[in-house]
Formats: structure tokens, sequence, C-alpha cells
């Protein structure tokens, strides 16, 4: 498998949403220090990122926004308010909600989103497939996977003439955790440990690299602030995966990919 002109991929997500930082924290500045932070580290590793994006906070901090897009990363979709999640709801009310996220985005940086990382973990549906397509979206992050595809692959939207790409289900993922959300302790069942962490998303990257495909990882900037040595561990795996010759993957470089 050929990823740009490297032997594997590693896409590494920044998830961009304040409202979160509240909820678990009670500071939803949290968020708005940890991406300034974050974006000076990514300078001085010179790697460029996607940073998935809550419409609402694109609105609460366009300059934010702005200044992701100004340091050379991609920004695409997490939902207007990352609940409820998109799966069951109405087809109308996912269309409406897709449409604000993707109009505050752009009022806020520019950029019109070719993609959304669904927020509640990927949990969408055929209404969320619809609503996106409709709404000019291209890739759809989400549980709907092919599950036997390595690159994106087109998904016919049932009832329609649409199309979009989902992921390919033969790569693997994982996400930062924190044990202030309670419900996260039945995977980890523990607090954030700085060696376990490198562990598994090294051996990730390795396990990629030996397989020709990609590993994903979902960073919290928020989680970046409460989670002692979560910095470090997160630049040393940036480090790793360059050393190892991963191409940072993109939405746009994964649609290119597919088409």
């Amino acid at each position: 498998m050929d990823w740009h002109g490297h032997s594997f991929a590693f896409k590494l997500r920044i998830d961009v949403e304040h409202v979160e930082s509240q909820r678990y924290t009670g500071d939803y500045r949290l968020t708005k220090v940890s991406v300034v932070n974050l974006l000076d580290l990514l300078a001085e590793l010179d790697v460029k990122l996607s940073f998935c994006v809550l419409g609402i906070t694109a609105e609460m901090f366009p300059n934010l926004i702005a200044d992701i897009v100004d340091a050379g990363h991609e920004v695409y979709g997490h939902g207007m308010y990352h609940e409820p999640a998109f799966s069951g709801r109405p087809l109308n009310e996912q269309r409406h909600e897709m449409r604000r996220m993707r109009d505050s985005i752009e009022s806020a940086c520019g950029v019109k989103i070719q993609g959304i990382g669904c927020p509640h973990h990927g949990m969408a549906d055929e209404h969320t497939l619809q609503a996106a397509a409709e709404m000019g979206i291209t890739f759809v992050e989400s549980r709907i996977r092919d599950k036997d595809a390595i690159v994106p692959q087109w998904h016919s939207v049932e009832g329609t003439d649409l199309k979009v790409l989902v992921p390919g289900g033969q790569n693997r993922g994982a996400s930062d955790y924190t044990d202030r959300r309670p419900y996260w302790a039945e995977l980890h069942e523990e607090a954030f440990s700085p060696t376990y962490a490198r562990q598994k998303w090294m051996a990730n990257l390795d396990w990629a690299k030996e397989n020709s495909l990609m590993t994903g990882l979902v960073v919290h900037p928020w989680m970046l602030m409460i989670n002692p040595g979560e910095v470090q561990v997160v630049k040393d795996v940036i480090r790793y995966a360059k050393d190892e010759g991963a191409w940072f993957a993109t939405v746009k470089g994964l649609i290119d990919l597919a088409e």
C-alpha cells in the first residue's frame, strides 16, 4: 500500500471541543489555551495535522480556528454541539446541525470543510450520511465503515442517489482518556497512564508499519491540560511516527487516495 509515498499512515486527530472541557473540568478555556500551546509544539516538530472542530467552538473562538488554518493545519467538522449523538435523530435535525456546523467553521476560518468526525465515538446512521452529502461533505468518519477496505470507500446512501466516503475497516485506532469521564473506566480502569499510553500508541505505529496500514489517534486538548505527562507522550509519539516514516494522514489526503 502506497500512502502518498510512505509505507504506512498515522492519522492524529485533534478534537477541538470547549464544551467537553467545561463539562469535565469546569473551565472551557482549557481547550483554547491547550490548542495555542499545541500549535507551538507542532511547529517545533514540523508536522501538519487534522483538527476536528465543533461548530459552537468555531462560533465562540473564531480567531482560534483561523489560527489553526493559518498554521497550515486542516480543519473538519465534529458536529455543532457534541450532543446529542447524530445516530437515531430525524433527518431534518441532522441536516440542520450539519449545516450550522459547516457554516460556523467556514465563517471562522474561511475553509469549506470536506469531512466530519462524528462525536460520541462515531455514532451515526444513514441519515447522518445523507445530511453530510446534502451539505457537500465528502468524508464521514464514524462507526459506519467498509470492513474489508484499507482506504476510504464510496458508500451509497440508502434511498438516495447520494454517496459519501466512509473509512476503511482494516485500520486501527486509539484515543487519549481520563477518569474524569467515569464511563471510560470500563475500558481503562485507571487515570491516564503515560507509560501505558506511550507503549500502546507506539505499538499501534509498529503494527501499521509492519502491515502497511493506518493507525489513528484522537487527542483532546483539554485532556492535555489535566493528564500529567500526556503532552510529552504525544510529542514522543509524533517524533516516533516521523522517524519511522509515517504519512500524517489528513481528510483531504484520504479523499485523494480514494479517488
